[in-house]
C-alpha cells in the first residue's frame, strides 16, 4: 500500500500536468494539528470541503499552482480512501480586502476519484470555471472600490415610512391600561407569576 506522501504527492503531481496550462503541485506535511490552518485558512469554500477541513486532522496535502496565480488545495477525503477533495484557494494579493470578497459567491470545492485523468476531467469542468468567474468578480470589485466604504447607504424611502408608520400605530395602539400603576399592596413579582400560570 502506497504510503499517504506517495498517494498524495503522486496524485497531485499528475493532476497539475493533466490541468490546462502549466500546472506545478507542491506537498507539504503538516508536523502538527495547528499547522494545517496555514494553507486551510485561505480555502475559498463554503461546502463539502470546508467541512472535511474543519471537521479532520489531515496530515497532509498539496497546492497547485496555476498558469493566472490560481491555486487549488488537495488533500485526501477521509473516510474514503480512494477519493480526495480539491478546492480553490483565495487569491495572494496584498491589495484585496475583505470587502472585496462580498457578493461573491464561493467557487467550492469536490470530491474527485483518484484516477489523476478522471479528476482533472472533473476540476476542469466543474471548478476552474466557477474559480476563474469568482476570481474576476472579485478583481472587478478592487478596481471599482479600493477601499471600503465609510458610511452606510440611506435608507430607501419606503423603508423610512415603514418605519414611521409603525412607530405612529404602536403608538396610537398603546392601551390605556398599560399605563396605570400596580396597586402599592401588589408586590410586582406576583402579578408576573400570576399571569405566567394563566
Amino acid at each position: 500500500m502506497p504510503t499517504p506522501r506517495t498517494d498524495l504527492s503522486a496524485f497531485a503531481t499528475a493532476l497539475a500536468a493533466r490541468l490546462p496550462g502549466p500546472w506545478t503541485s507542491t506537498y507539504q506535511r503538516h508536523a502538527t494539528y495547528k499547522d494545517q490552518y496555514r494553507t486551510t485558512n485561505q480555502l475559498w469554500d463554503a461546502g463539502h470541503v470546508d467541512y472535511v477541513v474543519s471537521t479532520y486532522v489531515l496530515p497532509h496535502d498539496a497546492v497547485l499552482h496555476g498558469p493566472e496565480g490560481e491555486r487549488l488545495y488537495v488533500t485526501h477525503r477521509p473516510l474514503h480512501p480512494s477519493e480526495f477533495v480539491v478546492a480553490p484557494l483565495q487569491p495572494e494579493d496584498a491589495g484585496l480586502k475583505p470587502h472585496h470578497f462580498e457578493g461573491v459567491e464561493e467557487p467550492n470545492g469536490i470530491a474527485v476519484p483518484n484516477d489523476p485523468a478522471r479528476a482533472a476531467a472533473r476540476v476542469t469542468r466543474r471548478v476552474l470555471p466557477r474559480y476563474e468567474q469568482a476570481l474576476h468578480e472579485v478583481l472587478h470589485n478592487a478596481a471599482d472600490q479600493p477601499e471600503p466604504s465609510h458610511r452606510p447607504a440611506p435608507p430607501q424611502a419606503s423603508q423610512g415610512l415603514g418605519v414611521n408608520l409603525r412607530r405612529h400605530t404602536a403608538t396610537r395602539a398603546t392601551p390605556p391600561a398599560a399605563t396605570t400603576k400596580r396597586p402599592a399592596s401588589l408586590p410586582a413579582t406576583s402579578t408576573s407569576a400570576s399571569a405566567r400560570h394563566q
